[in-house]
């Protein structure tokens, strides 16, 4: 590598789609110096992604792998093709000089083979709290156990996560860095004039709202939501809930609406590239998951000003300021309805300092992982 060149990170990811885990990566990789340090990206499942374009002009460059479906059967048939892709993936790329692995379900067969290749650094970051349903989830629980043997450092996006991922003993010592889900603070920063407008823009009026930023998938549990969102319009009929993203289980939580006839109370917004400006129109941001790490959507709610209502499957270290309510999704939905319009009526005010202070401003946050990059070099 010469003097003048940058430190070349190559990011594992599933697909650069606008998720939790991959806005946190874009989030760095934006407020990185990106003339000593820059992101490859390692994606999988073989289709354009939303943040593809913005990826290839911020310079970095994107492989894609064959992608190992969520069938045990096709996991199988498929992973000799893959560690093939790895080779040659490897052989033919000796610029790479760092291994970020966000994705950790094959990091166990991914890492060994770079390190094969002369990769000398090699990053294992736990982003969750628990694993694959299932026995896709068993075997990839399974694929994860070796990864203390070829991952030179250890990254967690929360304590609970750290837990859950690696030996108890390890996080005990300190072994494990947690790497904050840090944000833009100053993009979220709570702005009443932008509210106005942006209230205004998508027609809410006095309305109460309602916000979950989600994709839909199984864990998110968005259909618990619909149901505490029958129960609030038992109580008042003002409000509006806003669902912000895509996936499998968006048909499903339609039809939920409208079994409950609740048309007029929700609206989707698929996936949505103006989240800062969205929170900035809401009262209250609802979570309603069955487990998480530490969303970085909840920073972001946060950083906005706003109070949340997150289900208890969520780490409580999420509660980063004191604006965060934690509930069963055991307890009746009724109590879910009052504790959600008891968080919109309280006063919203501007947490910038505060989200600062905590250390969730991605300023520092990339500021000291680019420097970390390259001490490994």
């Amino acid at each position: 590598m010469e003097n003048n060149e940058p430190v070349r990170v190559l990011q594992v990811v599933g697909r650069m789609d606008r998720g939790g885990i991959e806005t946190m990566i874009m989030n760095l990789y934006r407020h990185i110096d990106r003339s000593k340090v820059q992101f490859d990206f390692l994606a999988h499942y073989g289709r354009e992604a939303a943040y593809n374009n913005e990826i290839r002009a911020l310079g970095g460059n994107i492989y894609e792998m064959p992608a190992l479906r969520d069938d045990t059967h096709i996991y199988y048939w498929k992973l000799p093709t893959y560690i093939m892709a790895l080779h040659q993936f490897f052989a033919h790329h000796p610029e790479i000089k760092i291994i970020h692995g966000n994705m950790t379900n094959t990091a166990a067969i991914y890492m060994p083979i770079a390190r094969k290749y002369g990769i000398k650094t090699c990053i294992a970051h736990s982003h969750n709290t628990r694993g694959k349903a299932g026995l896709l989830g068993v075997v990839t629980d399974i694929l994860q156990k070796p990864i203390i043997k070829y991952a030179t450092d250890l990254f967690a996006c929360s304590k609970e996560a750290a837990y859950w991922f690696y030996p108890k003993e390890l996080v005990d010592a300190g072994k494990i860095k947690i790497i904050p889900n840090a944000v833009d603070a100053q993009k979220f920063r709570y702005d009443p004039i932008k509210r106005i407008k942006m209230r205004e823009k998508l027609q809410i009026g006095n309305r109460l709202a309602i916000v979950c930023v989600a994709r839909f998938r199984k864990e998110k549990n968005q259909a618990f939501l619909v149901q505490v969102l029958n129960e609030i319009v038992k109580k008042r009929n003002d409000v509006v809930l806003f669902f912000a993203g895509d996936g499998e289980y968006e048909n499903n939580v339609k039809k939920l609406v409208q079994k409950y006839h609740l048309e007029n109370h929700v609206v989707f917004l698929g996936m949505c590239d103006y989240i800062s400006d969205l929170l900035q129109a809401m009262d209250v941001f609802a979570l309603t998951s069955l487990w998480e790490g530490l969303p970085v959507v909840g920073v972001e709610a946060q950083a906005s000003g706003l109070h949340c209502v997150v289900s208890d499957g969520i780490t409580r270290e999420l509660d980063i300021i004191g604006n965060v309510k934690f509930l069963s999704l055991s307890v009746p939905v009724r109590v879910w309805a009052d504790q959600l319009i008891a968080a919109a009526q309280l006063p919203r005010q501007d947490t910038f300092k505060a989200i600062q202070a905590a250390g969730y401003d991605i300023h520092t946050t990339a500021k000291w992982l680019q420097n970390f990059y390259l001490s490994k070099c």
